[in-house]
């Protein structure tokens, strides 16, 4: 019967990874996620000016060019960086940088600040701006705000108001954040941030692995059903062990499909760490870095290592996964059960309700976790089979569950899978011979009082 059992694994798990379907769409996927993490060159590789410089040339009548560039450079870094662009002062006339624009179809943008008649507060210079083509709608408003803001100054300036205080109306606050209380540690909220990025890029892998188990475990049985090949399959082996061939290579095709997914990701990290775009520059776009930041990347790698979330993930990694595989486990065992009452794939569709059901409530509350810490609900909800595969970890990340927490959390789950087993395979034994086009429900109803 062992050899029965290994044969209808070793076969299952074969119909799943060997198969040029397989190698394919895992192909598609290392091209795909390679190329999405390293997007901006991939863009760049197909041609485009995009590292040429686009220079902001002022022609200043007015002299307001160094207060128009302290504007550009001080609020609209990022934009500027986005778009390649410098603001220069014009070292030619209108007339020039017009015909060397035009001759040379340059992206080149001019801004000429032009004296007027009469000053007023409403109108106190004119201005042009001239460029080949349209430009993008995100540049063009950060410019004219910039140049609103510097006639704002002017016009204030005009109506007797002192320099000085001029300058300490626009001076920047200076804010000592002070907290109270005696657990809050210094840089909490980029951690915080980091803290959810990590959760993001979990609850989505773990979303999608439980939708490629329950489809693949519902599709196989159901092709056996619909073929009549189960009759021959249950006359070799027992239910027993036919029940568990299809939960264990569900499961291991799973975790292989997202072990490949994790190797994917870090082969695109590293090929995008040895670009041209280089890791700090990465990092300094994401989280919008003006000059004064650039230089604290490592600080920021550093405060992360260095940090809670860091010694947590180290401590509950070992958790998470047993916690995963056991989820992965209980929806298996779950979805298998409902799956051998069902006679074709309309009526399996109807069963998966209740496992979506599960995995939306669970997704969702994990994204909401880090908005609302310190709910009682959530944490409660945590400990849930079904939900607490995907939210303990999540709640645990952010400080908001602790290690005995997750161990409570898998030795309900572990309950779970045992019921679900002991009661779950009386079920499948009278299912998978069912073959009764009878109400879906009620077939299900009837198995479990049989």
């Amino acid at each position: 019967m062992k050899s029965k059992f290994k044969f209808l694994l070793k076969d299952s798990i074969k119909k799943k990874i060997n198969t040029k379907s397989f190698k394919i769409i895992n192909l598609v996927l290392f091209i795909i996620i390679i190329g999405v993490i390293n997007l901006d060159s991939v863009v760049k590789l197909f041609g485009g000016d995009f590292d040429e410089l686009v220079n902001i040339y002022v022609v200043d009548e007015y002299g307001v060019y160094d207060e128009f560039k302290e504007i550009m450079d001080a609020n609209y870094f990022d934009v500027l960086k986005n778009y390649n662009a410098e603001v220069k002062l014009a070292d030619k006339n209108i007339e020039e940088l017009k015909e060397n624009i035009k001759e040379e179809e340059k992206k080149d943008i001019i801004i000429n600040i032009k004296k007027i008649e009469e000053e007023n507060l409403e109108k106190v210079f004119d201005v042009d701006i001239i460029s080949y083509e349209y430009l993008d709608a995100l540049l063009y408003q950060n410019i004219y705000s910039a140049l609103n803001a510097v006639k704002e100054n002017k016009a204030l300036s005009m109506a007797g108001i002192d320099q000085s205080v001029l300058d300490q109306v626009y001076k920047n606050i200076e804010v000592n954040r002070v907290l109270l209380s005696e657990d809050a540690k210094e840089d909490e909220e980029f951690l915080q941030l980091i803290g959810s990025v990590i959760t993001i890029a979990f609850i989505v892998p773990f979303f999608l692995l439980i939708n490629l188990i329950v489809q693949m475990i519902g599709a196989e049985i159901n092709e056996e059903k619909s073929s009549k090949s189960m009759e021959v399959i249950i006359s070799s082996v027992s239910p027993e062990a036919h029940f568990m061939s299809k939960l264990i290579s569900a499961n291991v095709f799973a975790i292989t499909q997202g072990a490949l997914l994790l190797l994917y990701a870090f082969i695109g990290s590293i090929i995008r760490v040895f670009t041209s775009t280089g890791l700090n520059e990465t990092m300094n776009t994401a989280i919008g870095a003006n000059p004064e930041s650039v230089g604290k990347i490592n600080e920021y790698i550093n405060l992360f290592l260095h940090s809670d979330i860091a010694s947590k993930l180290l401590t509950g990694i070992p958790l998470f996964i047993i916690l995963i595989l056991l989820s992965f486990l209980a929806y298996s065992l779950f979805i298998g059960v409902l799956a051998s009452v069902t006679t074709n794939m309309e009526d399996y569709n109807q069963i998966q309700t209740p496992v979506m059901v599960f995995l939306m409530i669970g997704y969702f509350l994990a994204i909401y976790a880090s908005v609302y810490q310190g709910s009682v609900f959530i944490n409660i909800m945590s400990y849930v089979p079904f939900i607490s595969g995907i939210l303990a970890p999540v709640m645990y990340t952010l400080g908001e569950l602790t290690v005995g927490g997750l161990l409570i959390a898998i030795l309900l789950l572990v309950i779970v899978n045992v019921l679900l087993y002991k009661y779950g395979l009386k079920v499948y034994k009278v299912g998978i011979l069912n073959y009764s086009s009878n109400n879906l429900w009620k077939k299900i109803f009837k198995a479990l009082k049989s």
